[in-house]
């Protein structure tokens, strides 16, 4: 795990400076070596590493999370790569060896293929002159692009665009993007598309589901001797928290609040019914004004949800990584997949099945509303963000079940009845299986303190956060972390 940058000079010069300096902005977690490739080899150290001059470089910042993670670039075939992520293989063979045998001896056809594979991963190869990046298919990992007249850049962050003066674009998920001097290109590969709905019993729907999901669980706990897990007491996490006990790994719920939430009670009364241990952390509001410069930090951006949904899950990751955890297990992506939202009954009583269009939008474009905010939050604590519910094989039978598996037509009766069926399956008591949704920045009392926040200072909560945002911004671009 860790950080990528990579740089193509528009005007054949040396760009080992601007790929050191993204690096040295990449994250204020300490990475454990850097690396730095070009046409010429590659070169790895603790520290960012001297290379000679070149007009194409290639660089990553190493946070060891699983013993057999190597320092990156990796060089073969006459290119050299670097990724992050996991390819999702039951097989003994480590990720990196399972990754660079899927890219094979052909840069550009390796990359199609790894796509094609079920895996949570960001890509950058340096090819003969030219720069190959990827995502996934639901873009679980960020990789982000900037160009200018004299370079085009790619960065796991933006503050590591931006510390170089270029704006920052994500990169498409599902998509092989190609750059060199002459421009950028990018093709789709794998991307998420609707389909048809499917006509399974209930039965049958929660036992295929139940078989993607310990498939999906396993793969990700495979190698964790324990994992943290985000934890609310509702049908997603709990699900989550079950699966991964049983595919053997020490799980640590965490549940974290506001003082006073009544969260907490259904936090202990769902981890009582697992038999976990759950750690409880009530905050207040000088932790959210204390906190808030950090999360907009790492989310990169000042939407008002986005922050309301960072600052919980920020201070349930720290409170695994003060813990030792390397591994942080999150159930984004439940309510959009098997419809957690009111929205989704709304429209369903009001239009129909015209609901699933509006919940496969929903999913599609998770990676820009949910994922990469998540990500980075976790990355700049150490942490590496795993989420099951995101899997590509689960979120595409989710997609294929017809709605009334998913949501009734009684606006008041509970949602995502597939999971909750599947929970009674599991001999979940009632209570737990019932439990209505809840959205975490309210559950957890955090957007009333932001909106209390804003009013002190007399203004709207977006133009707070926007005007909080700006001047973090503006200190972040003036210092490093080196």
């Amino acid at each position: 795990m860790g950080q990528i940058a990579a740089v193509i000079s528009r005007r054949n010069t040396d760009v080992s400076e601007v790929v050191r300096r993204m690096l040295e902005y990449a994250s204020p977690y300490p990475g454990e070596a850097h690396g730095l490739g070009s046409e010429k080899g590659a070169r790895i150290s603790a520290k960012i590493p001297e290379i000679p001059s070149s007009p194409s470089i290639l660089g990553h910042k190493h946070i060891k999370v699983n013993p057999e993670d190597p320092a990156q670039p990796l060089s073969q075939h006459g290119y050299t790569a670097t990724y992050e992520g996991r390819i999702w293989h039951s097989s003994d063979t480590s990720d990196a060896n399972a990754i660079m045998d899927t890219l094979g001896p052909e840069a550009r056809r390796g990359a199609e293929a790894l796509l094609e594979e079920n895996c949570s991963l960001a890509l950058a190869i340096l090819d003969h002159g030219r720069l190959l990046c990827a995502r996934d298919t639901m873009g679980l990992v960020p990789l982000y692009i900037g160009e200018n007249e004299a370079l085009i850049a790619v960065a796991s962050n933006r503050k590591m665009l931006w510390t170089v003066g270029l704006d920052a674009q994500a990169v498409l998920p599902g998509h092989v993007t190609e750059i060199s001097v002459e421009g950028i290109k990018s093709e789709p590969v794998r991307t998420l598309s609707q389909l048809p709905p499917a006509s399974p019993s209930m039965d049958d729907a929660v036992k295929t589901l139940d078989e993607l999901l310990t498939k999906a669980v396993e793969v990700r706990c495979r190698e964790a001797f324990k994992v943290a897990l985000g934890f609310s007491g509702g049908i997603d996490s709990s699900l989550l928290a079950h699966y991964a006990d049983r595919a053997g790994a020490r799980v640590d719920l965490i549940c974290v609040g506001m003082e006073g939430t009544r969260g907490f009670e259904t936090a202990e009364s769902a981890a009582d019914a697992l038999d976990l241990p759950l750690r409880l952390e009530a905050f207040t509001a000088d932790d959210v004004e204390e906190d808030l410069d950090t999360v907009l930090r790492s989310v990169e951006e000042a939407d008002p949800m986005k922050i309301g949904v960072g600052l919980p899950t920020y201070w349930a990751a720290r409170s695994a990584a003060e813990t030792g955890h390397t591994i942080f297990i999150s159930g984004n992506c439940a309510d959009e997949v098997f419809g957690g939202y009111q929205k989704y009954v709304r429209e369903y009583v009001s239009k129909g099945d015209s609901v699933r269009e509006t919940m496969y939008r929903d999913v599609a474009s998770s990676h820009e509303v949910n994922f990469e905010r998540d990500y980075k939050i976790c990355s700049d604590l150490g942490l590496e963000l795993l989420l099951p519910f995101a899997d590509i094989d689960v979120v595409r039978y989710g997609l294929s079940l017809p709605t009334e598996l998913k949501l009734s037509k009684t606006p008041a009766s509970p949602r995502k009845l597939i999971l909750r069926a599947l929970a009674r399956e599991k001999d979940f008591p009632e209570e737990l299986a019932d439990r209505p949704k809840k959205a975490v920045q309210y559950s957890t009392g955090v957007n009333k303190v932001l909106q209390k926040l804003a009013k002190a200072e007399g203004k709207k909560l977006r133009v707070f956060l926007a005007e909080r945002f700006a001047r973090v911004k503006e200190n972040m671009l003036g210092e490093t972390y080196y």
